[in-house]
């Protein structure tokens, strides 16, 4: 899926004739807020109607939670509902054939990317004041429920990002197109009126050629000039598991994602060095990437498209992760109170070895049984609190010290209406969420060891920065 799926759709330019075929992915496309109002709808294969979004509709208004909707609902013996919610926006694609279901899954996370670099945000208020560019972003995405054209070098140079300027354009002349044209402006040929002349002021109508630097590299823009050249590496790898009792994991691994973001005049060769390299076994990487000399030589020799992308994901199925603490919690239930203790502190093997790591936002979450109905907490750095309405204990610690973090408190237990006996959770498991961020350190020990950039006549800065965050990690608690 890795290798073949998302590198596909990073670099989707296949011509597509409506009609040539009977086949199609998606057949509608239909943004939701998490209110569950429809925002945007983009039917690619006639017309859906709303009714056939019901049996997701339903579990969205019943679900206290959203992520907990499964991503694939049958709506009928016809449709299929697939989905991904970010940012508490839900993008829902309709299916009336067979797919591979992570495929469109890869399709609307391209979607949403694309949207959140147009918009910056992606929320009901912008993409409502932005529907006119929403719709042309789906229409060269997406045609006849197909991937058409998705990367974005090449979309900013068919479609403007919405801007003050281009607003004011609108809003002077009354037109809303912001597609970009590969025709010079002719201000002359606008008869001298206001609009013309402040188009040609603002720079709203400034030649812009559609397509990229040449026919084999399609994904970088053409005439690309900076005062400033520079490029910068962002390794970012987030962990997935669930550990059991004694802090082993027993099932997960790392996510980890290359994101570049270049800023170099011209056309330049970029060749990239890693230390263990080993862990890009299982990745997919930008059509950027010349594969062959990668698997020769290991390493990531490449003409980068213009601004930030993802060079290279990829995923390590690692189950002997040495994590930078130590992370311990009991919950016992006695007769008349329960008792809850947490205990956390850096690893000092491995924070003496990295001295530029950096353990912080750190914080717990321990779910308790519906039978807890208040507690009281104490801890010794951080805030802690209980919330009685979805039980669960918060303690919120930031910066992870050298010394031992520690928080406890007593349970109070629920009582019976009838009798007034407390009501003790019987045999009920509990389980704890990690979040955090280190910085400078990259788990699985990847590193740029060099970045060359030739082919051109200036000598740029460049950078590079290691993250590890926490994905979904769940703690079993004995």
């Amino acid at each position: 899926f890795h290798c073949g799926i998302s590198q596909a759709f990073c670099g989707a330019t296949t011509t597509i004739v409506p009609g040539a075929c009977s086949h199609t992915m998606i057949d509608s496309l239909f943004i939701v807020s998490g209110a569950g109002n429809h925002v945007v709808d983009r039917h690619f294969r006639g017309h859906t109607p709303r009714i056939v979004c019901e049996p997701f509709m339903e579990k969205l208004r019943a679900s206290d939670n959203a992520e907990g909707i499964p991503a694939v609902i049958c709506g009928n013996r016809r449709h299929v509902l697939v989905h991904i919610l970010r940012e508490k926006i839900v993008f829902l694609a309709v299916v009336t054939q067979e797919e591979p279901p992570l495929a469109i899954l890869e399709l609307l996370d391209r979607v949403h990317q694309v949207l959140t670099r147009y918009l910056g945000e992606v929320s009901e208020d912008t993409l409502r004041q932005n529907f006119s560019t929403v719709y042309l972003l789906l229409d060269e995405m997406i045609d006849s429920g197909l991937p058409f054209t998705t990367e974005l070098n090449s979309l900013e140079s068919i479609i403007a990002p919405p801007s003050a300027i281009s607003k004011v354009v609108q809003a002077v002349s009354g037109s809303s197109s912001q597609v970009l044209s590969d025709v010079p402006p002719n201000v002359k040929g606008q008869g001298g009126t206001t609009f013309g002349a402040l188009t040609s002021a603002l720079g709203a109508s400034t030649h812009t050629q559609i397509g990229g630097a040449s026919a084999e590299v399609w994904w970088r823009r053409q005439n690309v000039v900076y005062a400033s050249n520079e490029i910068y590496v962002d390794i970012v790898e987030s962990i997935d598991g669930i550990f059991n009792s004694q802090g082993h994991m027993v099932s997960g691994g790392i996510n980890g994602d290359i994101l570049v973001n270049s800023k170099l005049s011209g056309i330049p060769e970029v060749l990239m060095t890693l230390r263990n390299p080993g862990v890009l076994q299982n990745a997919s990487f930008h059509p950027c990437v010349r594969l062959h000399r990668f698997e020769r030589d290991k390493a990531l020799s490449f003409i980068p498209p213009d601004g930030e992308f993802t060079l290279a994901s990829y995923w390590i199925p690692d189950l002997a992760l040495n994590m930078p603490f130590n992370f311990n919690v009991t919950v016992n239930y006695h007769a008349e109170h329960g008792k809850l203790q947490i205990s956390v502190n850096p690893k000092l093997s491995v924070t003496m070895q990295h001295k530029q790591m950096l353990i912080d936002k750190f914080c717990v979450n321990v779910r308790l049984p519906e039978d807890i109905a208040s507690a009281t907490l104490s801890c010794q750095s951080g805030t802690v609190r209980f919330d009685s309405d979805t039980k669960v204990v918060v303690w919120n610690i930031g910066k992870l010290a050298g010394q031992e973090n520690k928080c406890e408190g007593t349970l109070v237990y629920a009582t019976n209406s009838k009798d007034g006996s407390h009501r003790i959770p019987a045999e009920e498991k509990s389980a704890a969420q990690l979040a955090f961020v280190i910085k400078g350190w990259a788990i699985s020990g990847i590193r740029s060891d060099s970045c060359e950039v030739s082919s051109t006549t200036y000598t740029p800065y460049k950078a590079s920065r290691y993250t590890t965050t926490s994905g979904k990690m769940d703690y079993r608690i004995a």
